[in-house]
């Protein structure tokens, strides 16, 4: 499957800030102000963080895969509003955010952790509010404005996340 202009882009901005933020805070936590590392049972939390938000992640891409009808990578043309998207609008970028904050744990350094959390956030709200909410509209129309008056953007029920993650996706 053929990617996106506009997902290729997005996708090498993304990767450029998160090798630049995590290269910032390792400069200023091993070189400049030669903090400690977080303690080992930390960082074991923000590998199992990792390992959830990846099945998270792997499930919304099957999900676009499976209803979004998309003809190219990152761009479907179908609103899917069932198992985790019934939960959140953007299960997906919410996933992005959080691997990135539990990467910053796993890493282990303060300064490291502060820069990717607060960078990638930044990037995922701004992105999402700006960008990607505005492009749903365009594609979806009134069905998007009926969805987003019923389900959150980001901050859902975790529990509603974590259920749907168990269930089954039927087509």
């Amino acid at each position: 499957m053929a990617i996106c202009s506009k997902c290729r882009t997005r996708f090498i901005y993304w990767i450029s800030l998160t090798i630049i933020s995590i290269g910032i805070g390792l400069l200023f936590d091993l070189s400049i102000l030669t903090t400690n590392s977080f303690p080992l049972f930390i960082r074991i939390i923000g590998l199992a963080g990792i390992i959830f938000t990846h099945f998270l992640l792997k499930r919304t891409g099957k999900l676009l895969r499976m209803f979004g009808e998309s003809v190219l990578w990152g761009w479907s043309t179908k609103l899917i509003v069932k198992n985790v998207y019934k939960c959140v609008r953007h299960p997906h970028h919410l996933g992005v955010g959080m691997f990135m904050t539990f990467l910053g744990l796993l890493i282990g350094y303060p300064v490291t952790f502060i820069i990717i959390t607060v960078s990638q956030w930044l990037w995922v709200f701004l992105f999402v509010l700006f960008i990607e909410e505005k492009e749903c509209l365009e594609k979806f129309g009134d069905e998007y404005r009926e969805y987003s008056k019923n389900v959150p953007m980001f901050f859902c029920n975790p529990i509603c996340i974590i259920r749907e993650m168990f269930t089954p996706i039927n087509k």
